[in-house]
């Protein structure tokens, strides 16, 4: 939107925009399976969240936990809405988040990391006597490696490519679709670290809490989150 106006009446436009504006709401009208299945995992991790804030004792470590959960809503938001690229870059976010909690939970002063790669160098060591643990740390790095061609907009396959104001918040079925296969891989390691690592908060949480949580992971995740904690 450029105004037909000199630039100081640009502001006043800006505002009648954002006042008129209506979010497009088609990635939720009659939702696919697949959504709903996306949305599940993501439901899991605000039930996590709701449990690491009542157990955690470190305030940097509740902190950090709470950012990636919501870093990962506004990926989600953001994907529904039609704003794909700060979707990613949120989701992007995410993920360096959770990787700061769990290396703070582990004793580690990850704040004294400053690259995020040395943060997934660090958790490939707190991991590497848990290979299955350590395969979800290396899943998430791949998907961080792609979410930082959008952010740094390397091709034009990355770039966003849409003019403010009128062009924005437009439903774009490719890009959702691509956006919600990253929260889904996203959401899926997510869970899976945090059911294995937490599995003793899992098992004092509520029982609705805990078989939604439960029924969230496979099998061979809840196989897993047993044998780890009969090991400790």
């Amino acid at each position: 939107m450029v105004s037909k106006h000199k630039p100081e009446h640009g502001l006043a436009e800006l505002k009648s925009f954002i006042e008129s504006v209506k979010l497009d709401a088609q990635a939720l009208s009659k939702p696919s399976t697949e959504t709903k299945g996306v949305y599940k995992k993501f439901y899991i991790l605000l039930i996590f969240d709701y449990l690491l804030q009542g157990n955690i004792q470190g305030a940097d470590e509740r902190v950090y936990a709470k950012e990636a959960v919501s870093d990962m809503s506004h990926g989600f938001f953001l994907s529904c809405v039609g704003l794909y690229k700060p979707a990613r870059t949120s989701i992007r976010s995410a993920i360096e988040n959770l990787l700061r909690f769990f290396l703070l939970h582990r004793g580690v002063d990850a704040l004294s990391i400053n690259s995020v790669f040395d943060l997934f160098d660090e958790a490939n060591t707190q991991f590497s006597s848990e290979p299955k643990q350590k395969s979800r740390i290396g899943k998430l790095r791949g998907v961080y490696k792609e979410l930082c061609k959008t952010v740094h907009s390397s091709s034009a396959d990355y770039m966003n490519l849409e003019v403010p104001f009128g062009t924005m918040l437009k439903f774009d079925r490719k890009k959702y679709q691509i956006n919600v296969d990253v929260v889904r891989e996203s959401c899926t390691a997510f869970t899976e670290i945090l059911f294995v690592e937490f599995y003793d908060l899992v098992l004092k949480s509520h029982h609705s809490h805990r078989d939604l949580i439960s029924e969230g992971v496979a099998k061979s995740v809840r196989r897993e989150a047993i044998e780890n904690i009969q090991e400790k």
